[in-house]
């Protein structure tokens, strides 16, 4: 029994001089603390995510909603417990049972920053070693960043816009594929409809949050599976910024925020990361933030008076990687292409046999290509390959290695693009109205004639573009508002099967019934589908066949049967061209079948500048001279 009391309370001394020295450690650290501000640090703020908040007692409250993201029981809101509290945390003893709970191990980059602010103090915690946060860095191996865009995607609303990721590139990697990634985005029920998601995305409906997995996994979403291109800007940051952020990353994966579609997105989270590095200013004070915009904003940014992007890649998707090896093909080649897919027999016989080695390289890849390119998700995910694959594989294998270099027209990166909202004035000629002013505002994002490398090309994306109206002088009218308008074309280039060019147009907004009237606006909502054919790399024509619901004017019927009839022609980067006709036939109403025709140009002035010209026939005769500006 004696000898009990004595263990424990030998035990008991040992532990409270344990305590007592954590104390007295940290209580130096937190005085070093006091007396830099460190509260209120930039970076500290940073850290914790706090923005100004007027309705908190503190002026602060962090964006994030996650408990265990803090460790003072207020530090949601008061950036100055919560920093005492985590250099208290930052002493507490080692356990070498459960190393990863230790709070060092829970907010490396609180710990580095600290470290670098409160050396001085002569005073060290004990450092802790993390054997979950070492495997994620691989063993702290990763020597720089890059911001990944992926190009935009019209068959999901979260992705109109494009996409942005952080990719970590370690030194002890391989290939580049085995690289950790780092992505933002919203967590949506399976099963939600495109509207309700369109609607809570806007208004913060949804819990956002990061996640992690290697880039191979977002090369195949995006590149393989939804098609899109992948551009790499590769950062050139100070390593200690670089540590910074990959553990910042470690610290925030998993954490609870708002989602916002328009403002605090995947863009605007890429950007909270980066500037976390001293000097780096990329968050804009705008309404929304667009993934493009971020890329352009670093682009043009400096670092220590060196360029934050120090190179940039571009990783091809599968459909483009098909088209730019089918577009190689000679007639001749392209013809076999069919015959052999439709015949596969053909690939033993004479026509092939006696092709040059040369020919037989690019025929064959483009047939590898195009047979990867219409696997369907789950067979790429469960690598499943057909038999007529594999005897084009076995063909190709036969060949001496080698292949052929074809030219690889790359377009515009996206740092190269035009902003992404637009500002118009135009002088209008009416036939039935006179002359007139039109002043135009279009937040978002493109049209077939100004969309670039980094939208989809041929399409468009319109939301929230409105026209005011003047004429003969007059006051200015709401003449058009068009809440949302999608033009998804997805072109026939090789005119094999599932390359068959299918496409889409959605549109609903307020619009006049025809151009003999400015001030009798009525909601229409049109959907159409469709096919387009690539007639050449420079024109494309196609037709969509659909519906019109709208308030009924003068006897025109709340429905109609309605068919688009189009033309693109692309001379080059800067003259663009478009011809439609438009037809409507009324089902519940008196009006016969009506016609129209439109014909739209496009010349760039510079890269956020240009001038239209158009011409429209509805009832009336309208012809416009517009002048853009994009910001």
């Amino acid at each position: 029994m004696l000898l009990r009391i004595v263990i424990l309370l030998t035990f008991s001394i040992i532990s409270l001089n344990a305590v007592a020295a954590k104390s007295h450690e940290s209580e130096a650290w937190v005085s070093a603390a006091k007396r830099q501000n460190l509260s209120i640090n930039p970076t500290w703020l940073k850290l914790g995510h706090y923005k100004d908040k007027t309705s908190s007692q503190t002026a602060y409250s962090s964006e994030i909603h996650s408990k265990n993201f803090f460790i003072a029981s207020n530090g949601m809101t008061d950036p100055q417990e919560e920093l005492f509290a985590t250099i208290e945390a930052m002493f507490t003893p080692l356990n070498q049972k459960n190393r990863d709970a230790h709070p060092q191990c829970q907010f490396p980059a609180r710990y580095l920053w600290l470290k670098k602010h409160l050396q001085n103090t002569n005073v060290l915690p004990a450092e802790a070693t993390c054997p979950s946060y070492n495997e994620w860095t691989h063993d702290s191996s990763i020597e720089s960043l890059s911001v990944i865009y992926a190009t935009g995607y019209l068959g999901n609303p979260a992705s109109f816009y494009g996409h942005t990721f952080l990719k970590f590139n370690s030194a002890n990697n391989t290939s580049s594929f085995l690289d950790k990634t780092i992505n933002y985005g919203a967590v949506v029920p399976d099963g939600e409809n495109p509207v309700t998601y369109i609607f809570k995305g806007i208004f913060g409906g949804y819990i956002g949050g990061f996640s992690d997995v290697n880039f191979y996994f977002q090369n195949n979403n995006y590149g393989e599976n939804e098609l899109r291109d992948l551009w790499e800007y590769r950062l050139d940051l100070p390593t200690e910024s670089v540590r910074l952020i990959v553990a910042h990353s470690w610290e925030v994966l998993k954490k609870e925020y708002t989602y916002f579609f328009f403002r605090k997105n995947c863009a605007y989270r890429m950007a909270e990361l980066i500037e976390l590095a001293e000097g780096v200013n990329i968050i804009k004070s705008r309404a929304v933030t667009f993934p493009q915009s971020l890329i352009k904003t670093i682009s043009e940014s400096y670092i220590n008076n060196r360029p934050l992007v120090l190179s940039k890649f571009y990783h091809a998707s599968r459909q483009t990687r098909l088209y730019q090896k089918y577009l190689a093909l000679n007639a001749n080649e392209k013809a076999l292409v069919h015959q052999i897919f439709n015949h596969h027999n053909k690939l033993y016989d004479n026509d092939f046999i006696k092709c040059s080695i040369t020919s037989k390289y690019l025929i064959l890849d483009t047939l590898l290509d195009y047979l990867q390119y219409v696997r369907t998700p789950e067979d790429r995910n469960t690598d499943t390959v057909n038999s007529f694959y594999q005897q084009v594989l076995i063909e190709r294998y036969k060949l001496p290695p080698g292949e052929v270099h074809i030219s690889k027209q790359h377009g515009y990166p996206p740092d190269k693009g035009r902003d992404p909202s637009l500002v118009q004035s135009a002088i209008t000629h009416n036939s039935k109205l006179g002359d007139g002013i039109s002043l135009i505002f279009r937040p978002a994002y493109y049209d077939v004639l100004d969309s670039d490398n980094s939208h989809v090309r041929d399409s468009a994306l319109t939301m929230g573009r409105f026209e005011l109206h003047s004429s003969q002088g007059g006051n200015f009218e709401l003449r058009d508002l068009t809440l949302i308008e999608i033009e998804s074309i997805n072109a026939a280039v090789t005119g094999l099967p599932e390359d068959n060019g299918s496409g889409w147009f959605l549109k609903a907004g307020l619009q006049p019934p025809d151009l003999t009237c400015t001030s009798c606006l009525i909601m229409r909502g049109q959907a159409y589908y469709g096919y387009s054919k690539r007639i050449s790399n420079d024109i494309l024509i196609g037709g969509f066949l659909g519906g019109q619901l709208q308030d009924s004017y003068k006897s025109s019927g709340n429905t109609r049967i309605a068919a688009k009839l189009f033309t693109n022609l692309f001379t080059g980067k800067d003259y663009n061209m478009r011809i439609l006709i438009d037809t409507a036939t009324p089902l519940d109403g008196a009006k016969s079948q009506e016609y129209v025709t439109t014909f739209l140009s496009r010349y760039r002035l510079s890269r956020n500048s240009d001038i239209r010209l158009s011409y429209k026939k509805d009832k009336a005769e309208e012809y416009n001279l517009t002048f853009g500006l994009y910001f």
